[in-house]
């Protein structure tokens, strides 16, 4: 899958990543966990091609990762939403004619999952929702790795519930890495199979969330302290 060898990112005279080496696993859920400014978005940027690195080189599946990896990586940043004046049934629509890997049967399982109603139009949608769709669009794309930014950031308790469910029931199903990114560790640990802290640019830990429970016997969000603050 994805590897990060030695990889550095400058912009401008700040080093937003620093020197950093991972391999992602091949199915699970990742939080790519540290405080506002640690460097997580520039992270997946470089992850998903759409950054290139000032030092060191990103890979998928061995190949160099640029901006057209996209046919394998799926990027849901926390600002982007699809056209306002479509209804979800034409977002699924224009997805399935964008996407050559959309599955149209899952988008659709999934919408229904949501209780979505497909004729009402995405400009009609709070925030918590567009970031709903917008995960069940990625979701629906039979691609191995799903990127998330802050998808939690912002949501209600009971939005930021249904998405992790979300994560855990249809990522599982369709083996997909989901690597999501946060600062809100609470609501997101129980449902973490690895986790990536990062502080000022550099990752300070990377381990499985079982190892860290059972050796360390304590909670994530206590070790992102000791990591990332």
């Amino acid at each position: 899958m994805v590897e990060l060898d030695h990889v550095t990112k400058r912009l401008g005279s700040i080093t937003a990543v620093h020197n950093v080496s991972l391999r992602l696993p091949d199915q699970g859920i990742v939080g790519l966990l540290g405080l506002n400014g640690s460097g997580k978005t520039t992270l997946l940027n470089l992850i998903a091609g759409l950054m290139r690195p000032t030092e060191g080189r990103v890979t998928l599946n061995g190949s160099k990762v640029t901006r057209q990896s996209g046919k394998h990586i799926a990027y849901v940043a926390d600002d982007q939403s699809f056209y306002a004046f479509y209804t979800i049934r034409e977002t699924i629509d224009y997805a399935e004619k964008v996407y050559p890997d959309f599955v149209r049967e899952a988008a659709e399982e999934i919408v229904t999952f949501l209780n979505f109603d497909m004729n009402q139009k995405v400009g009609q949608l709070s925030k918590g929702n567009k970031m709903r769709l917008n995960t069940a669009i990625a979701l629906a794309r039979r691609v191995p790795l799903l990127l998330l930014d802050e998808p939690l950031s912002g949501l209600d308790p009971f939005v930021r519930e249904e998405l992790l469910k979300m994560f855990v029931h249809f990522g599982g199903v369709y083996q997909q890495t989901i690597v999501i990114s946060s600062h809100e560790v609470s609501e997101l640990e129980p449902y973490l199979d690895y986790v990536i802290f990062m502080k000022e640019g550099k990752m300070m830990h990377y381990a499985s969330a079982e190892e860290i429970r059972e050796e360390r016997e304590q909670s994530i969000l206590n070790v992102m302290r000791e990591y990332c603050v």
